[in-house]
């Protein structure tokens, strides 16, 4: 039996290289995270803002979310 032939490329995307599709690689974020814990605090939420789009896998994304929503709403206390 012959593979399927898709569409067109856009239906393999998710086979695709993380890197490939413009997210981060592994590497990038162990060295992100490990950046991240060394920067100063106010750095923190503009780091996390800027890594977010380039988070493919969703818990890994919720979790990044969270960290700058605490220090957004850290932020915003009296």
């Amino acid at each position: 039996m012959a593979a399927e032939k898709l569409a067109s490329p856009a239906c393999q995307a998710h086979e695709a290289d993380d890197a490939y599709m413009g997210f981060a690689t592994r590497e990038e974020i162990v060295r992100f995270l490990t950046e991240l814990d060394s920067a100063p605090v106010p750095a923190k939420a503009e780091m996390l803002r800027r890594m977010l789009p380039k988070i493919r896998d969703s818990v890994l994304h919720a979790e990044i979310r969270a960290r700058l929503t605490a220090i957004e709403s850290d932020k915003s206390a009296p």
